[in-house]
């Protein structure tokens, strides 16, 4: 298959910084099988990481992060690299669009976004650093300082027990987060008990949610939802496969409970599809997922014209969390002015992850369930390669 490229450019100035090099930098960690955790639909026994390195012909180095599995990431980045060395580090959505169009057949659900997502980032980190401001003033600025985080607890493991939940949710309570959201999805039956117990450990004021992962079809997801709407679940998510639009639009119409979803989707493309179906009251773009920054902010846009609340996914590495940091931190808090009812908020995954624990030099920071937007050049953010070279993939 031929390499796309871009011809026909205009002439930019000698002084306009360019890409000189794209790479990818693959890690994973192996847990025991008695460390096992996940979610309904599986477990999981290994993290991985995929790091996009940008280094422009000024030697300044951006970096992004990419989801999905480590192979298939290298070689769409083999794929798709080529189209952007040369290029103005400015220009990447007019790239991205040409590399969309060249590989159609490819379509934009899955690595190859997954992958583009990752540049997206690792050149706004590198148009940061050359001027020396936040990305999140590159794209669109800073709506507060400060960020609500919900913790992602609750998990499934190996060896799984109502007491295993009950001390997942002390964990989380006694660092101060006052919104949490826990797995579910097993059975019915099952979403009761682990609600009921959340619930108890929490207390009646805080926020909590919880996700299925997509492991239901209608019926049992409605049937879910009828047994846990006495504890006052705010957000009811990713209830069904995401090929399923018109479950989702027939689930909503019925639910007590708000829907969220949108963490499995990519470009805006998907996020319209949802929107036009009725199908959410909450959209979750992931931004190394969804195509990076330029399509997060159009998602963020077309929920805006739709008068819905965004709540971004902010699953993976410390690299994702930066960039999901700034993202949300731009977003204004609409349509609110003097009295918001919820502040937009962050995803903060707090099970065991070496990525996102050990990967910065300054870890992050989060007191009482709030986290303070980075301010320094770029995403903010330092890595440590030594204290992850033990995790170092090499093919």
């Amino acid at each position: 298959m031929p390499t796309p490229h871009i011809h026909g450019r205009r002439t930019r100035a000698k002084s306009m910084p360019k890409i000189e090099r794209i790479e990818i930098k693959s890690y994973e960690c192996v847990f025991a099988p008695d460390q096992a955790y996940g979610m309904a639909r599986s477990m999981n026994t290994r993290r991985v990481c995929s790091l996009i390195v940008v280094t422009t012909d000024q030697g300044i180095v951006g970096y992004g992060e990419s989801s999905g599995p480590l192979r298939p990431l290298r070689e769409y980045l083999a794929i798709v690299a080529p189209s952007f060395i040369g290029q103005s580090v400015f220009d990447f959505e007019i790239v991205a669009a040409q590399v969309y169009n060249r590989l159609y057949h490819f379509g934009v659900q899955g690595h190859l976004t997954a992958c583009l997502g990752g540049i997206s980032v690792a050149l706004a980190d590198a148009i940061g650093k050359g001027l020396g401001v936040p990305v999140h003033d590159l794209i669109g600025g800073c709506a507060s300082g400060k960020l609500a985080c919900y913790a992602t607890t609750g998990e499934f493991t190996a060896n799984d027990s109502d007491g295993g939940l009950e001390t997942q949710l002390e964990r989380v309570k006694a660092s101060g987060f006052r919104i949490v959201k826990i797995k579910i999805g097993k059975n019915p039956r099952s979403d009761h008990d682990r609600v009921k117990i959340a619930r108890s450990v929490l207390g009646d004021d805080a926020i909590l949610m919880v996700d299925v992962n997509g492991n239901y079809t209608p019926d049992i997801a409605y049937e879910s939802i009828r047994r846990i709407e006495p504890y006052d679940v705010h957000w009811y998510e990713e209830p069904l496969p995401p090929t399923d639009l018109r479950g989702y639009a027939e689930l909503h119409a019925r639910s007590p409970i708000r829907i969220a979803a949108g963490e499995a989707c990519y470009t805006v493309y998907d996020f319209n599809r949802l929107i036009e179906a009725h199908a959410a009251d909450i959209l979750q773009p992931a931004v190394m997922t969804c195509g990076g920054f330029g399509q997060a902010k159009a998602i963020a846009q077309l929920a805006a014209l739709n008068n819905l609340r965004i709540a971004p996914n902010g699953f993976g590495g410390a690299v994702n969390w930066a960039a999901t940091l700034h993202y949300v931190a731009s977003l204004p808090i609409s349509p609110f002015t003097s009295n918001v009812p919820y502040p937009n908020m962050i995803e903060y995954h707090v099970g065991h992850n070496p990525f996102f624990e050990a990967m910065l030099t300054a870890p992050y920071d989060i007191q009482n369930g709030e986290i303070a937007v980075p301010t320094g050049p770029g995403l903010g953010v330092e890595i440590d390669f030594a204290a992850i070279e033990q995790y170092a993939v090499r093919e």
